[in-house]
């Protein structure tokens, strides 16, 4: 949970996948097909030639390098890099700190996400309708967000669960004097998993 687009996750994966299966099913036509051999060999030389050509023609002033060889590794380096940045920023957006006030008049105020999982644990944990419950915060757009994830028993009705998580956000809320945004995940029982996270404001 971060702020990456997550339009951008699936169209990445997309584009991956396409370019992975043309190559596999021209990989696959090729050893199936008698006669892919044969017309592959005069369209491959054909571009050999061209490609040698262009590389001749733009020499790198000084080197024996085309400039056009040189662009290319600099566009896939850059490409490595860029997803090499994609991927460690997947997974990471967690914080520690739930609340951060410095406009206050006596100070900076800093609240810990520990206050916010003491309190809920404590309070859901005491409830029968739960199993267990973790409290977790992530930075998104630079606002905190508390994550409730909420294991509930056999049988228990998730829109009952999220009303007793949303009272007990209430309580959360007046005592912090300030309303957090809250992603609520419910698991657990067979009536809880047909039941999709529930974002509370």
């Amino acid at each position: 949970m971060n702020n990456t687009n997550r339009g951008l996750n699936r169209l990445l994966i997309v584009t991956v996948g396409l370019v992975l299966l043309a190559i596999g099913a021209a990989a696959a036509l090729g050893a199936w097909l008698p006669g892919a051999k044969d017309t592959w060999t005069p369209i491959s030389e054909t571009v050999n030639t061209q490609v040698g050509s262009w590389l001749q023609q733009t020499p790198f002033p000084g080197t024996d390098f085309s400039w056009l060889m040189i662009t290319v590794v600099a566009v896939l380096v850059v490409g490595i890099i860029l997803l090499l940045a994609f991927t460690l920023r997947q997974g990471q957006g967690r914080t520690g700190t739930l609340i951060h006030d410095r406009a206050s008049k006596v100070g900076p105020t800093v609240v810990d996400v520990s206050v916010a999982r003491d309190a809920l644990s404590d309070s859901l944990g005491e409830r029968d309708e739960f199993i267990g419950a973790s409290v977790s915060a992530y930075e998104v757009r630079g606002t905190s967000v508390l994550k409730v994830s909420a294991s509930c028993r056999r049988g228990v009705s998730p829109r009952d669960a999220a009303d007793i998580v949303e009272r007990d956000l209430h309580t959360l809320d007046a005592l912090l004097g300030s309303e957090l945004p809250v992603l609520l995940q419910l698991t657990g029982g067979f009536r809880a998993r047909t039941q999709k996270s529930t974002r509370l404001q």
